[in-house]
């Protein structure tokens, strides 16, 4: 099994990138990368389906500074769906981060429709929900 590359860069579209910032600029999470990791576990638990993604730009250049249990977590969920899929795993870093990144986009979309209109304090508290109670 491939793994995440902390020395890699991580990509993202325009529209994901400016709700990332939105996130960071309310100071919902300290990092746009956190949120789009976090976008990729919520989307990873929900078995969300996910397409090819293209117009990416770089969110990230490196993404060393991230806990490694984040990228552990991330590597054992990418390994778990190829498997319950059906499909391969990953050839390469490259191939897992092109996964991630595919479930973040799609995560992204369902945490901003599910928080639209919502103030920092309504958001933090749907993420307990979401952490706590698998919402």
């Amino acid at each position: 099994m491939q793994r995440l590359d902390p020395n890699a860069s991580i990509s993202t579209t325009q529209e994901a990138k400016q709700y990332l910032e939105f996130l960071k600029d309310k100071k919902v999470f300290p990092y746009m990368i956190d949120a789009y990791f976090f976008a990729a576990a919520y989307a990873m638990n929900r078995d969300v389906e996910v397409e090819p993604v293209s117009g990416l730009k770089t969110l990230a250049q490196n993404i060393s500074f991230v806990d490694s249990d984040v990228f552990l977590a991330l590597d054992a969920a990418v390994k778990a769906i190829c498997k319950r899929k059906g499909k391969p795993e990953p050839k390469d870093n490259k191939e897992v981060a092109n996964i991630v990144i595919q479930y973040a986009e799609a995560g992204l979309k369902l945490l901003k429709a599910r928080w639209e209109g919502k103030i920092k304090s309504q958001i933090q508290n749907d993420i307990c929900k979401i952490i706590v109670n698998n919402e």
